[in-house]
């Protein structure tokens, strides 16, 4: 299972949506990857966020560790917790997930292969 290239990301989360896109590239089972996506609460904010990941691929299931984030509201630098991934491809061109961060908040995601 090869998992680089450029995919879209869509995730309901218990306050709101992430839209945005992944860059992977693998080498074997360990997998890098880039999260850029905008997380938005309806009438309270939104956020931009770059987030690195690491991870290994067993099987199907792939498993992710943030490395690095950094998120900007309004143009202004902000905290931002980092996510563990949980992934499941299921298909050629699509892949379902969950996030959780440390404050135990949880989130669903789809992943689609851009063509």
């Amino acid at each position: 299972m090869d998992i680089s290239g450029s995919w879209t990301y869509r995730e309901d989360f218990e306050y709101g949506q992430s839209t945005g896109q992944v860059e992977f590239t693998q080498n074997g089972d360990e997998v890098n990857g880039v999260f850029s996506f905008t997380e938005e609460v309806e009438n309270n904010y939104r956020i931009e966020v770059t987030e690195k990941v690491k991870g290994t691929i067993t099987e199907s299931r792939l498993l992710l560790e943030s490395l690095e984030v950094t998120a900007l509201q309004n143009g202004s630098p902000i905290s931002y917790l980092p996510n563990t991934f949980e992934i499941q491809r299921i298909s050629e061109n699509q892949m379902v997930g969950s996030t959780f961060d440390s404050e135990a908040v949880c989130g669903v995601f789809v992943l689609e292969l851009k063509s």
